[in-house]
């Protein structure tokens, strides 16, 4: 019975492992250029195997907060730190 415990926390640490590194990898694969808008700069965020995947944009509004908008999602979202913004689109 120990035997087949030790199998299933081997497997359940490599599929662990798995998924760690395609999520890191995933999020790794983007870029970010920016625009200038009538309001200041708007930021883009590609991504995809191709990169040419538009996953959304960000702003930092007159209040200082970063401001996303995934693709896939019609709310924007108020961030402290652009890092916060950008997670939030690559992650939705």
């Amino acid at each position: 019975m120990s035997h087949l415990t030790l199998d299933n926390q081997a497997l359940a640490q490599l599929e662990l492992s798995t998924y760690l590194a395609q999520q890191s990898s995933d999020t790794a694969h983007y870029e970010i250029d920016s625009t200038d808008d009538i309001f200041g700069k708007l930021y883009r965020v590609w991504g995809g195997q191709l990169g040419i995947n538009c996953f959304g944009t960000f702003y930092q509004n007159l209040d200082g907060f970063w401001v996303s908008q995934p693709c896939c999602i019609d709310e924007r979202q108020q961030w402290r730190t652009s890092d916060e913004a950008v997670a939030a689109i690559v992650n939705a």
